[in-house]
């Protein structure tokens, strides 16, 4: 196992699945890419025509938040474990863009979090873990979060 794609969705999991992540790459000696997939780009010209002005640059804060924090994940790591890691912030649909970055990065293993939702909620939502299961060709290990 050379590369593991570590899929982070909300801040507040990633200390979590980065964890799991370092352990395999310790044992492996594998390469980490963290990656956090958000909506389309709010700068772009064509977005802007609907909708009002303060979406746009919310989103434009969130995005360069972050980003911001993905460069502070990846230094930690760096500088507490040595391990080789590399991450980054991807904009657009989030199963399109995971097996995008796993064709690209060779990657051999996809570590995402799991939290247990009720039906209601499962009937109503789209599922992309299990999107991500059914298109992806390698593992992917979902972490169960709080």
């Amino acid at each position: 196992m050379k590369n593991l794609l570590v899929a982070i969705d909300r801040r507040k999991d990633a200390e979590q699945l980065i964890g799991h992540a370092i352990k395999i790459a310790k044992l492996t000696d594998a390469k980490i890419w963290i990656i956090h997939v958000m909506e389309g780009e709010p700068d772009d010209f064509l977005a802007r025509e609907a909708g009002p002005q303060y979406v746009y640059e919310k989103r434009a804060k969130e995005r360069k938040d972050s980003q911001l924090q993905i460069e502070s994940w990846v230094e930690e790591v760096k500088e507490k474990y040595s391990i080789d890691i590399e991450g980054f912030l991807i904009q657009g649909e989030v199963v399109k863009s995971i097996k995008k970055i796993v064709a690209e990065r060779n990657i051999d293993l996809v570590l995402a979090g799991h939290k247990k939702r009720n039906l209601l909620y499962s009937l109503f939502t789209a599922n992309k873990k299990k999107d991500l299961i059914d298109d992806l060709r390698i593992p992917l290990l979902a972490i169960p979060l709080p």
